[in-house]
């Protein structure tokens, strides 16, 4: 045989095992799998809810505001903060369990419109997600286990704060507006009627509290935020008529 149809069939053979090899499939994410932003809980489908709840308690007891970023959950603890992705359009939001749902089988959790706006789904209706946990709210306790960990808490020394009275908190620096606005959401979350505000300064928006008093203020919103895995500092007074 001559040395040209055997060198034809070692290529054949190469370029067969390289398309094979191309054509392994990736590798595939299972639900569990712990990544950067959090470990994921659950993937499935998600829906939300509007006007007809709007203004009704929720199952923590808080009043249902569809324009914040909150979710219903079957089973999760009030308060746990949770990463929402969109796997059909790669969006992701940011939101706080405060009730229970959803009631249709095959669905994992119940947005509010807010969050489906975030998400690119409110016209849709339900979308396929993935659930990444940020953050577990607390789970009720026995009485005698709540009274201790009162009393441990009264035996602690007070939490160290800002010298001087009126101090502000930043929670955030943003070239986006939007991104800024979607961190003022949270921050709002984490502390309702506290009052932040976005301000225009050195060419980024900052998300930053009012004077805040008395003494001590600080170091509590501190301590908030950083329960929501939210970093902040306090920093000086902002100029005025920042918005």
């Amino acid at each position: 045989m001559s040395p040209r149809p055997l060198l034809a069939a070692a290529l054949l053979l190469s370029l067969a095992a390289c398309g094979r090899r191309a054509a392994a499939p990736a590798p595939r994410l299972e639900p569990g799998s712990p990544l950067a932003g959090g470990e994921v809980v659950q993937t499935g489908e998600a829906s939300w809810y509007g006007g007809d709840f709007h203004g009704r308690r929720t199952a923590d007891g808080e009043v249902y505001d569809m324009h914040k970023l909150t979710a219903a959950h079957p089973d999760l603890p009030f308060h746990t903060l949770l990463e929402v992705e969109n796997l059909e359009n790669g969006r992701r939001v940011l939101v706080r369990v405060n009730d229970r749902g959803p009631f249709l089988k095959g669905r994992i959790i119940d947005l509010s419109l807010k969050a489906a706006q975030r998400l690119g789904m409110a016209e849709s209706g339900t979308a396929r997600v993935t659930l990444r946990l940020l953050r577990r709210g607390p789970t009720a306790a026995p009485a005698a286990a709540q009274a201790a960990a009162a009393a441990a808490q009264e035996a602690l020394p007070p939490a160290e704060a800002p010298a001087a009275a009126g101090c502000f908190v930043q929670a955030g620096a943003f070239s986006s507006r939007e991104n800024a606005e979607e961190l003022l959401l949270t921050v709002e979350e984490a502390l309702p009627g506290m009052g932040f505000r976005i301000i225009s300064e050195d060419g980024l928006f900052k998300v930053v509290s009012p004077p805040l008093e008395p003494a001590g203020a600080c170091a509590e919103a501190l301590r908030r935020l950083s329960s929501f895995g939210l970093p902040a500092f306090v920093r000086s007074a902002p100029p005025a008529g920042g918005n």
